[in-house]
């Protein structure tokens, strides 16, 4: 379905039932139009031009980790959000969305809600209803495109050519005819990336941060290649190569907790599967959930084991055995990017806090269109020891400079 047949599927209804808010953007789109999209973002994702976001990551980082104080409680979901919104509008937009993130959060609940209810519902009422939760609704997809077409329109007006997400798709032209993005497709395809991305790195590190908290030898094995590959300065893209088994952490997360939990194709004809006839119509899901927790090719399965990542162990994993970004040519585009943003967050995050939640609030996965945690994440603010002094003499030394 993803890869040899994968042109007689198309994606799931899902992602259909509320075409405002992704519009024809590359999760959505079909066919020619898709591919032509794709060749026009490609070159937006490749390895060197992620390396040069690193330093905004850094930055959003050590801004966010820098304004918690020992002995608080924090909604690491929430601040988890809260980063990786400021990292997509940085190296999308190459604009500060600090101000706009309450904003954006709270049309993000509203539309996972929308979408929630509107999967579950036994009878669909017709999307123009003016019900309650559809007003709510439309008011958040608002409030997002007033946000994202003033980031289109004060790129536009400035004329200028920068390295951010969103130049790369202004000045993109098709190899075939020449012409460029419409606005309407600019917004399409920045609101895919701008919500897509950044809800699925901070779910990643969010559940990483939980499965951490829940087993610290893993934690204190992490602690220490972090501090052995930074000895306590900001990662850069060369030490990426070098944070492996932060990186595996990252993997093993998504493994238990993928934040996509499960993917559908809708057959566009007759055929068959694994044996079995399958209707032109039918719609069939394939859960990185239930892959992900097979015994058969995860040995102890509910265990967090990131070691299992080494290349020796996973040269013989089936090839989607795994696959939190899904595959084929409908392959995630911005894996790469989640990869590197999510392996650097991490690092900056166990260079300074050690993993702990409150005792007592229940953490349990709510499948909506991502895999959220159904009351949130709560943690208290524990620095590891010596961090406190390590932060106040950076602190001095920046003043000094």
């Amino acid at each position: 379905m993803l890869v040899t047949h994968s042109r007689d599927y198309r994606k799931h209804f899902a992602l259909r039932l509320n075409p405002s808010v992704l519009g024809n953007g590359l999760l959505t789109s079909e066919g020619d139009f898709w591919l032509r999209q794709r060749r026009l973002i490609q070159p937006a994702f490749q390895r060197a031009r992620l390396n040069a976001y690193v330093p905004d990551m850094v930055a959003a980082a050590e801004r966010v980790l820098g304004s918690w104080s020992a002995g608080e409680t924090r909604e690491i979901l929430a601040e988890m959000s809260r980063l990786a919104l400021m990292i997509a509008g940085k190296t999308l937009f190459g604009a500060e969305v600090e101000d706009d993130a309450h904003e954006v959060g709270q049309a993000l609940e509203i539309l996972l809600e929308r979408f929630r209810a509107r999967f579950a519902s036994v009878i669909w009422l017709p999307r123009w209803l003016p019900t309650p939760g559809k007003i709510r609704f439309d008011r958040a997809v608002r409030r997002l495109d007033e946000i994202i077409y003033r980031f289109i329109r004060q790129r536009r007006e400035s004329g200028e050519e920068r390295s951010d997400l969103l130049s790369i798709l202004l000045h993109a032209r098709d190899e075939d005819d020449g012409s460029r993005m419409t606005d309407q497709q600019l917004r399409d395809e920045a609101m895919t990336l701008f919500l897509a991305g950044h809800e699925t790195t901070a779910l990643t590190l969010s559940w990483t941060w939980y499965l951490l908290a829940l087993n610290p030898d893993v934690a204190e094995r992490l602690a220490a290649e972090v501090d052995e590959v930074l000895g306590g300065r900001p990662p850069d893209a060369d030490d990426l190569p070098r944070l492996r088994y932060t990186e595996q952490v990252v993997q093993e997360a998504m493994r238990i907790r993928p934040p996509i939990y499960t993917i559908g194709r809708e057959a566009l004809r007759d055929g068959t599967v694994g044996g079995y006839r399958v209707p032109k119509g039918t719609t069939i899901l394939m859960s990185q959930w239930v892959v992900h927790h097979d015994a058969r090719w995860f040995d102890r399965p509910l265990e967090f084991r990131p070691e299992r990542w080494s290349e020796e162990k996973i040269k013989d994993l089936p090839r989607f055995a795994y696959f939190p970004f899904g595959g084929g040519p409908r392959l995630c585009i911005g894996n790469t990017f989640a990869m590197i943003e999510a392996t650097l967050l991490l690092a900056m995050i166990a260079q300074r806090f050690r993993f702990a939640v409150v005792p007592d609030h229940p953490v349990e996965p709510l499948p909506t269109f991502t895999l959220r945690p159904r009351y949130g994440i709560k943690a208290p603010v524990v620095p590891r020891p010596g961090r406190e002094t390590a932060d106040a003499a950076a602190g001095a030394g920046r003043e000094r400079r």
